[in-house]
């Protein structure tokens, strides 16, 4: 079903430069659409960002003007940059690119090469993007930042070496500045660039699977949830997690029954859609589903999952057993056969993934590492 919705944003006064808003400068929160597949032929409106979204497998895209140019990126708190497709590609890889749009830094008046700065990047599936730095004016439903600086890619590959197509143009990283791939010297994340814009150095996520969720920079949006907020910290600096939104010794359970699994550490990864778990806990949740395959994590089409349990080892506040529905897990259902899910079998450090993001409003604070999240008003 395709859907039209309307960005609802509080207008952004920006400050000509990065360093600090003057002091007329008020600062405001701001509300952007996020959704789950861009069709190839939609646009933005000028005036209200109203968008065409229908639901495809990937993950959630923002509208974004790069230059006044109009992109496609999805939501990605796993990385730390923005890089975007562009012109400056071979033409065979310009092709790969289905959104159809790229940006082109010949036609914005006010993008400026950073002379010497490059970005890379490469992907757990072996795809990867570099290319030269560059600045530009950014804007993502009126949050608007001038000169901010992104990678502009030159070279895009697949994994495995091999062809594939992207349906975004590149990512809007939302993961902490140590991870910025820009060199020599890291350069300001989105988050970092408009914190001194926003009343808050803190963002909202309210994602939705088969309709246009949002992100909400600068504030909490209270009206967006129910219950009391759990607020868990972020081990953002810890051992081979530096720069990700990773909390540690999360437990699993259903039912108000703890499995015996080990704990393991948990990322918070919009830019993957797998409920990744250790064997353990899969083996223990599966075996709750009569005929399902706890390896695969397939069912038997028709079943009623159980709900799936948290079990946080403390909490900066709320409770420390958070749940979602066994539904959620479902990627797609029928009357018979086998069905999928989200969920998948990893070894070392877990996903949230896609389940857990469409049950709750989250609230991402970067200056006071931690993560806080409630069931979102439907």
């Amino acid at each position: 079903m395709i859907v039209l919705v309307s960005v609802l944003t509080s207008v952004l006064l920006a400050a000509p430069a990065l360093a600090a808003p003057a002091t007329h400068i008020v600062k405001r929160g701001i509300r952007a659409e996020a959704h789950r597949f861009i069709p190839r032929n939609a646009t933005i409106d000028q005036e209200t960002g109203a968008v065409y979204a229908n639901f495809d497998g990937g993950g959630w895209v923002l509208p974004v003007l790069i230059g006044g140019q109009q992109l496609f990126l999805n939501i990605d708190t796993g990385s730390s940059d923005i890089w975007t497709a562009s012109t400056l590609m071979p033409s065979d890889q310009q092709s790969t690119i289905t959104t159809g749009t790229i940006y082109d830094p010949s036609s914005s008046s006010t993008y400026q090469a950073i002379d010497g700065y490059t970005f890379s990047l490469g992907y757990a599936d072996g795809s990867g993007a570099s290319g030269p730095a560059g600045k530009d004016t950014v804007d993502i439903g009126g949050a608007t930042i001038p000169d901010m600086p992104f990678g502009v890619c030159n070279s895009l590959r697949y994994g495995g070496g091999g062809s594939g197509t992207r349906d975004t143009d590149g990512p809007v990283g939302l993961g902490f500045g140590v991870e910025n791939s820009i060199r020599p010297t890291p350069q300001c994340t989105f988050m970092e660039c408009l914190e001194p814009y926003v009343p808050d150095p803190i963002f909202g996520t309210s994602f939705k699977l088969n309709s246009s969720g949002f992100v909400n920079f600068g504030y909490a949006d209270t009206s967006q949830y129910t219950g009391d907020l759990t607020e868990i910290p972020i081990a953002n600096t810890s051992s081979g997690n530096e720069g990700q939104w990773v909390t540690q010794g999360v437990k699993f359970g259903s039912g108000g029954n703890v499995f015996s699994a080990d704990a393991i550490d948990l990322d918070f990864d919009s830019g993957t859609s797998s409920l990744s778990v250790s064997a353990d806990v899969a083996n223990a949740y599966w075996a709750l589903v009569p005929g399902s395959n706890a390896a695969s994590c397939q069912y038997p089409c028709g079943s009623t999952l159980p709900d799936l349990e948290f079990v946080f080892p403390s909490t900066i506040g709320g409770p420390t057993t958070v749940s979602i529905p066994g539904a959620n897990l479902k990627n797609g259902d029928a009357s018979s056969g086998t069905c999928y899910t989200w969920m998948n079998v990893v070894s070392g450090r877990g996903n949230a993934g896609l389940p857990f993001y469409i049950s709750k409003y989250m609230i991402w604070n970067q200056a006071n590492p931690s993560l806080s999240f409630a069931d979102q008003v439907n």
